[in-house]
């Protein structure tokens, strides 16, 4: 018993002790990472089997035939029909035909198939690059949900700390107030302060909730507490990877277009057949009309083909340069967005980095003037309502400070998944 409450007790604090980078690796093992892989893995198997298609294809068959008159079980030639007919043999004709065969078929040259298997193949590598691309996505939602839970932490602290500061300066208030030396209105601005920390405070806890739900979701884990976070390296990349799925759904439209105009061409197949054919009650014979026959019977054959005509097929012609121009407006479309988008990000960075620093500044000297004020107001040179304008600037500079810090984070997370770099790679 004490070894199952020791262990319970490790899972819990390992739990609320998470670093990013397990709860990445968590990330990895959740259902939605591996549906997106089993997405992937159809899609490849999609492609395998329009390869497959080059192979030979075998069959074996067997059937029981039965009809209201003698059928022949294979073709008798005039030479053959003689010479059973002198010999007083039955000739292959039975009411009851059993048949056991195989059939093999095989493509030799279809200029369709090559296009077919360059479009599923390409279509893969949308797919794979997709999967990539979506645990990105979830990776860049877990970072922001883990900074912004990071950032309500530090305001609720503060916010704690300021209410604080205010009830103090209360209970003395409310010392002279029942003392007669001052009015009541000034015990009541400094609660009804108080007051609206406790409605945020408990506005930021609902939000911690929020967060905790969505990384559950991701994740798996519950949390007690934000993880902590540190930068390893910067975000690196020359192209734009988020735009990889559409590159390749591209080539997969080239490749569709391709295969509209293949099917034109002329089609080279080859085919064997074999069947070993008994009948019951065969005809033709002088002795016994009763006899039982057997014949062998098969061929094999090369076949060419070629459509003439087919209005539905010069459709597709066009439907497919219709997808392909789509896909490559879709295409400049999304490289432009991303493109704006990453230059916008990269200049937020920057920005978001000199606003945390001038909102650390602030914080000094707010406190400072924080200070001073509470020895004024103590001294009867200032009210509560400029005393408390004090307190709420220095909450203000340290909400920057930490929201500057977040939305840094969301940046790095965002441009992450532009370049297609894995966040386990560049946060600890």
């Amino acid at each position: 018993m004490k070894r199952w409450i020791g262990l319970s007790l490790c899972t819990i604090l390992s739990l609320q002790a998470a670093t990013i980078g397990e709860l990445f690796e968590a990330l990895r093992k959740q259902p939605q990472t591996r549906l997106d892989a089993m997405q992937a893995e159809y899609t490849e198997l999609s492609a395998q089997k329009v390869t497959d298609s080059f192979y030979p294809a075998a069959s074996l068959f067997a059937s029981f035939e039965h009809y209201n008159a003698p059928t022949n079980l294979r073709p008798v030639s005039p030479v053959e029909n003689v010479r059973l007919g002198k010999e007083g043999k039955p000739l292959p004709f039975a009411t009851t035909i059993e048949r056991i065969g195989a059939k093999v078929t095989m493509p030799i040259f279809v200029k369709e198939l090559f296009s077919l298997v360059d479009k599923a193949n390409a279509r893969a590598k949308s797919a794979k690059a997709r999967k990539r691309l979506n645990f990105l996505k979830n990776e860049a939602v877990l970072l922001g949900s883990n900074a912004r839970w990071r950032y309500l932490e530090s305001l609720e602290k503060a916010m704690h700390a300021r209410k604080r500061s205010i009830e103090k300066m209360a209970e003395d208030m409310r010392v002279s107030v029942e003392s007669g030396r001052a009015p009541g209105v000034m015990l009541d601005k400094l609660e009804e302060s108080v007051n609206r920390l406790e409605m945020g405070i408990n506005a930021i806890e609902i939000e911690k909730t929020q967060l905790k739900s969505r990384i559950e979701a991701l994740t798996g884990m519950t949390l007690e507490r934000p993880a902590s976070l540190a930068q390893k390296r910067e975000v690196t990349g020359a192209e734009f990877f988020a735009a990889k799925p559409v590159e390749y759904a591209i080539e997969a439209s080239e490749h569709a277009l391709q295969a509209s105009g293949d099917a034109l061409y002329p089609k080279v197949t080859a085919s064997a057949y074999w069947s070993e054919n008994y009948g019951q009650g065969a005809v033709g014979t002088q002795s016994d009309a009763g006899d039982d026959v057997h014949r062998g019977y098969g061929n094999y054959m090369v076949a060419v083909s070629m459509p003439l005509y087919e209005k539905g097929r010069y459709t597709a012609i066009e439907q497919a340069k219709v997808e392909l121009a789509r896909e490559r407006l879709r295409l400049a479309k999304t490289k432009q967005e991303l493109d704006a988008e990453s230059k916008a990000l990269k200049r937020s960075l920057t920005l978001y980095g000199r606003s945390e620093d001038l909102a650390r500044k602030s914080v000094g000297n707010r406190t400072r003037l924080l200070a001073y004020a509470k020895v004024a107001f103590d001294a009867g040179r200032m009210t509560e309502e400029e005393y408390l304008r004090y307190e709420e600037a220095l909450l203000d500079a340290q909400s920057r400070v930490y929201e500057a810090a977040a939305k840094r984070w969301e940046s790095v997370a965002q441009l992450a998944v532009i370049y297609g770099n894995d966040l386990s790679d560049i946060v600890e």
